[in-house]
């Protein structure tokens, strides 16, 4: 996985189209467990690489969408095989998923991210975990959806940012990943 201050340095050598057969059609960029807290007791008396499935607390959505908002250049983006096609990435705690989440609130089998490459579009859809997973931190999938630019993925208490390769690319061109944030005082 590479962090966004990494990916930025390679943007200056492509062009957009290299830049998305390289990605793909959409980045989801996540915070690195470096900056997520230590699992602690969490694990004791479990079999070694083995974990409960533990119920996720909605407080923490809302503190790691804000720490995404303002901490963009640390980010890793989960490396995908670029996708073409209609295809799909499975999100879980499994070994076997697509994308492998280590944290005790992801289900072993969360949820199914589909690229549908004819119509450029994307789906989400919540395959029964336990937690849930959530849109934008409030609504709760209970159906696939579609998703849009710069919508926040949350699979139990780890949130990832949806964007498409494009966005990405023109973020970062620009240097401007981070959310600018103005006073309204004057």
């Amino acid at each position: 996985m590479l962090t966004i201050r990494e990916v930025r340095g390679l943007v200056s050598n492509l062009t957009m189209a290299q830049f998305e057969r390289e990605l793909g059609p959409f980045a989801l960029i996540q915070k690195p467990a470096s900056m997520m807290a230590p699992a602690g007791t969490q694990v004791m008396g479990l079999p070694v690489n083995a974990r409960a499935t533990m119920i996720a607390r909605p407080e923490k959505l809302t503190a790691d969408v804000l720490a995404m908002l303002f901490q963009f250049d640390d980010l890793i983006i989960a490396t995908l095989p670029p996708m073409s096609g209609s295809a799909e990435l499975t999100v879980g705690r499994a070994p076997d998923c697509d994308v492998v989440i280590d944290e005790p609130s992801v289900s072993k089998l969360h949820a199914v991210v589909r690229w549908n490459d004819t119509r450029k579009v994307c789906t989400l859809e919540d395959k029964g975990s336990t937690n849930g997973t959530m849109l934008n931190g409030s609504i709760r999938i209970r159906r696939a959806v579609l998703l849009r630019d710069g919508d926040i993925l949350s699979f139990g208490e780890v949130s990832f940012w949806y964007l498409l390769a494009r966005t990405l690319f023109e973020r970062l061109k620009a240097g401007s990943g981070a959310v600018k944030l103005r006073s309204h005082s004057g």
